[in-house]
């Protein structure tokens, strides 16, 4: 759904100032029916007598808050209503694309990769920038990365071979290494009994299953195959940055995610959701 801004726009005056222009944010028009029907059934399951928003607006809304990482005040003065009436109307549908995203398993990208017969699949990290948790400096240490320099997520996510996103795990904090983030996130148990996992040297000593590159040892060189091994598997690997690339397609995670740390594990997976409705992997296996 794609809203260009009109050459006869006008100015709407708000509480708060001026609305000076309108944006479009690129979605399907599936994905907002998609996620209006969801709305509209857990609004039957409430009993929900009156919205002020139609499950259509909400779900737009939802969309492009996930899209854009605006504010509450400045989407609660695009769409007409109270900054509470948004926050509430955008949680409930984060809720609901959380749900979704939940019941997408390791266990079915396992057999999707056997079924499609994939040799491997690709396992990464990608920090998502968060706002700074906690008053205390013990709890602000433990999402503070020194890689990146500054407060966040560390997310693990798998990917096919063609750079496909096809899991993104709960985020652990920022100060997290990948090879500590994947080993909680149980990928290796799950995936390497069927099919091989690429990662790069951040997961050395994870699993004995798990194909990393080759350090080289202190005070000597790798020999000349072992560069070439190291190639090879750089090769096949930074294809999976294009996964990572498609998580961050959805601003919330690109730009400073804000909110509690209980709720990120939600943000994330509501934008696995959404990249599902919009690229769903699936797709090709059930059209054969």
């Amino acid at each position: 759904m794609t809203v260009y801004q009109g050459t006869s726009f006008t100015p709407e005056l708000t509480a708060t100032g001026y609305a000076l222009f309108r944006a479009g944010v690129k979605v399907s028009a599936g994905t907002c029916e998609d996620l209006a029907a969801s709305l509209r059934r857990r609004h039957e399951k409430n009993r929900t007598r009156w919205r002020l928003l139609s499950p259509l607006a909400q779900a737009v809304l939802v969309i492009a808050f996930v899209r854009t990482n605006l504010t509450y005040a400045e989407l609660a003065a695009g769409f007409g209503i109270s900054e509470s009436t948004c926050w509430r109307d955008i949680r409930e549908g984060i809720g609901v694309l959380a749900d979704r995203g939940r019941r997408i398993s390791l266990a079915d990208v396992a057999r999707l990769a056997v079924k499609m017969g994939w040799e491997y699949v690709i396992v990464d990290g990608v920090h998502v920038p968060a706002v700074t948790f906690g008053r205390k400096t013990g709890g602000q240490r433990a999402y503070y990365s020194g890689k990146h320099k500054r407060h966040g997520l560390n997310v693990q996510t798998v990917c096919s071979p063609d750079g496909e996103l096809l899991w993104a795990a709960a985020p652990a904090p920022g100060a997290t290494v990948d090879v500590t983030a994947a080993r909680k996130a149980g990928i290796a148990g799950m995936l390497t009994a069927l099919i091989g996992v690429l990662a790069d040297l951040g997961y050395l000593g994870w699993d004995e299953a798990v194909i990393t590159g080759r350090r080289k040892p202190r005070g000597k060189e790798l020999t000349a195959a072992q560069r070439a091994a190291n190639r090879l598997q750089a090769q096949l690997r930074c294809v999976g940055e294009r996964g990572n690339a498609r998580l961050k397609y959805w601003k919330i995670l690109a730009s400073e995610l804000r909110c509690q740390p209980d709720r990120c594990t939600a943000m994330v997976k509501a934008v696995l959701a959404l990249h599902y409705m919009e690229h769903d992997p699936f797709a090709a296996l059930r059209a054969t």
